[in-house]
């Protein structure tokens, strides 16, 4: 259905309600949308150089820690009594000089306490020398970990193929004490190949640190944030869940350049993923930090914000349709009284009251619907007044009273005389003349009409030179209907003059009750007609006025009586005419028994 039909469908009250509430939504709406992508922008930004602050600090603690790593390797590599004591143990080695056990014992301790005491607050440094010839001077016990088995690491192989003093980056692995390996504890380590003038190495430096010293920053950070340190290649270095150190980082791919920041979905749930780059062996930090909670704070105000927006909204709503409602109350009024109107009901009003222009309209209404109802009973009365001015005109014109008196007089004459049939017939005529003297009833009974018509009858047959039979057959139950008067006599006339022609038959009146109607039926045995005349008779009586049929006894044509019963029962009324060559011709009327109003 198009939108302009829905409207179209829509009651006044309904389209300003309609229209009020997009005028009051639409902007809002608007407005808030925009507020909202400008907050959102201003909130992911603040919530960025929070987050990049944070990621700073932890950065440098980083740098500081893998600095100590590097102050180790570059003290011990430069000591000049630890370098002094490994290279001429790597000569005797090398030259196969005499065994000087005491002396190496002592070289061995001296080492050894001298890596012990390279300490730091933050945490122990494992720091490993590795000789070519499998001697090892470290700071943890050889209990927990053979030096000599680096020799069998993957990363080794590379280690002898750097120049000297050159950092190799090992990166995160696996903790190499027993200790520290049970308890599923990771290191971070690097490692220098320290080389002879003739640069043939004789020895290997390895420090590790344990991943912890940088994984517990991360801990003590948001609980609800991620931090990790990534290599070049994007594997994870450090994490505070162990579990995925050494995997890959999913997102990697989305880390370009020394530091940036950008939005991803992980889960359905958004992220702000920012990084910066270490000077380190192209480590990368980077932290995931949920959007929602990096802008809840903002998201209370603007719920907050929301809220009262949507609470004013339902409440001017309210006011609105209240308001609306009020203002519509007349015209919705006005339109069902317009329809109870329309369907016919004439004594309802508006009942409006006021100064407005709906008010005054609706007492304009009011005040037309008084004159409507004034004519219509002023039209009423004056058609009233003109059927029984007619009827009382068409009975005058039989109703001088002299001449009953004078035929009452006459058939007691003829009587006395012995003239029975001459003496009924004008007791017919008088009988005839006395229904007609009486105009008080514009209703009679069924059968005093079917009576009169009975006199009128034999008056008719008496003119015939081929008499006539005529038969009633009343039903008991509408033998005292009462119907207009005169009804039936042209009815039975027209069946008398038009359907015999000097030729005997039969005339029938025939009436019975029918759910709520009177049928009357009149039929003869005439000669009938054919189709084209039953249609030009139907087309004559079907006019608004008719020709008049022949002047009768009566006076009254058939178009009369039917337009008399219409006037009376109106569209309730209906009458049926049927004719056959030969065969004769019937008209049956159908007299609503309730419908019409006596008058007097």
């Amino acid at each position: 259905m198009k939108l302009t039909t829905i409207l179209r469908q829509l009651s006044l009250r309904q389209k300003l309600i309609i229209s009020s509430v997009v005028c009051l939504l639409l902007p809002a709406a608007i407005t808030l949308s925009i507020t909202n992508r400008n907050a959102e922008a201003i909130i992911q930004r603040h919530a960025t150089d929070n987050a990049l602050g944070t990621q700073e600090v932890m950065g440098r603690y980083i740098i500081n820690t893998v600095n100590q790593m590097l102050y180790v390797s570059n003290y011990v590599q430069f000591d000049s009594e630890i370098q002094s004591a490994i290279t001429q143990r790597w000569n005797e080695t090398r030259l196969g000089g005499e065994d000087r056990f005491v002396e190496h014992f002592l070289s061995a301790k001296n080492i050894t306490e001298k890596l012990e005491n390279i300490t730091f607050p933050d945490g122990k440094t494992h720091i490993t020398i590795l000789l070519a010839d499998g001697i090892s001077f470290t700071n943890y016990s050889h209990l927990e970990y053979n030096p000599a088995g680096f020799f069998q690491e993957p990363w080794f192989a590379r280690l002898t193929q750097l120049p000297s003093f050159a950092t190799y980056w090992i990166g995160t692995h696996p903790s190499y004490l027993a200790k520290d390996r049970e308890k599923g504890q990771y290191f971070i380590t690097i490692a220098k190949t320290m080389k002879s003038f003739s640069s043939e190495p004789f020895g290997y430096l390895i420090v590790s640190l344990s991943e912890e010293e940088i994984s517990n920053i991360f801990v003590n950070q948001s609980l609800n944030q991620e931090h990790m340190l990534l290599d070049s290649s994007g594997m994870i270095l450090s994490h505070a869940d162990s579990q995925k150190i050494g995997k890959r980082f999913t997102h990697n791919g989305e880390l370009h350049g020394e530091e940036g920041s950008s939005l991803i979905t992980v889960d359905k749930e958004d992220y702000l993923l920012l990084h910066r780059k270490l000077p380190y062996s192209d480590w990368r930090l980077v932290s995931m930090v949920p959007y929602r909670e990096a802008v809840s704070q903002i998201n209370a105000v603007q719920g907050t914000n929301y809220f009262l927006q949507a609470f004013f909204f339902v409440l001017f709503l309210l006011i609105l349709v209240t308001l609306v409602r009020q203002f519509t109350k007349p015209i919705y009024r006005l339109g069902r009284v317009v329809s109870r109107v329309e369907d016919g009901n004439l004594q309802i009003r508006t009942g409006i009251r006021g100064g407005d222009e709906i008010s005054r309209l609706g007492q304009s209404f009011d005040r037309m619907l008084d004159r409507i109802e004034e004519m219509l009973h002023q039209v009423t009365w004056e058609q009233t007044r003109k059927r029984k001015a007619e009827l009382a005109m068409l009975q005058a014109q039989i109703n001088p009273h002299f001449l009953f008196n004078v035929l009452n007089s006459i058939r007691m004459r003829i009587k006395l005389k012995g003239d029975d049939e001459n003496a009924g017939l004008i007791s017919s005529l008088s009988s005839l003349l006395r229904m007609t003297i009486n105009r008080n009833n514009e209703f009679v009974p069924l059968h005093e009409e079917v009576e009169t018509v009975v006199h009128y009858f034999h008056l008719m047959n008496f003119r015939l030179s081929e008499p006539l039979a005529l038969r009633t057959e009343i039903a008991s139950s509408v033998a005292l209907t009462e119907i207009p008067r005169f009804i039936l006599q042209p009815v039975l006339e027209n069946s008398i003059i038009h359907g015999f022609r000097d030729a005997p038959g039969t005339v029938s009146i025939t009436a019975w009750g029918k759910r709520d109607l009177l049928v009357i039926e009149v039929s003869d045995t005439g000669r009938g007609m054919d189709e084209e005349e039953l249609m030009q008779l139907e087309r004559k009586l079907g006019e608004q006025e008719g020709e008049k049929s022949k002047e009768t006894l009566s006076g009254i044509g058939l178009n009369n009586v039917l337009e008399r019963l219409r006037l009376i029962y109106g569209e309730t009324f209906h009458y049926r005419i049927e004719s056959h060559v030969g065969e004769g011709t019937s008209i049956t009327l159908h007299i609503p028994l309730k419908g019409g109003e006596r008058h007097a």
